[in-house]
């Protein structure tokens, strides 16, 4: 997935956005999410998006084309 999807709130718009081959519920690692806001809170979270990476690793196949692979991160910075 692209820069894009980081930071996003998943809400419909999200997931017509969402290429074909990635799980809608992120079930095969394509993003990870944190909840902030529900009826079990006393109150929301209050966060703001902080810096944006791009990280790489080294491919965990030896026979895989690539040599690396990566993934976008953001900062979720709470505030006080």
């Amino acid at each position: 997935m692209d820069k894009s999807f980081v930071g996003r709130i998943i809400d419909q718009f999200f997931l017509d956005d969402l290429p074909a081959n990635v799980d809608p519920c992120g079930e095969n690692g394509e993003f990870h999410t944190f909840c902030f806001d529900g009826p079990i809170f006393s109150k929301p979270i209050d966060f703001e998006i902080g810096e944006i990476v791009y990280k790489t690793y080294p491919s965990p196949k030896k026979d895989s084309p690539k040599d690396k692979y990566g993934f976008w991160f953001c900062d979720l910075i709470p505030k006080i």
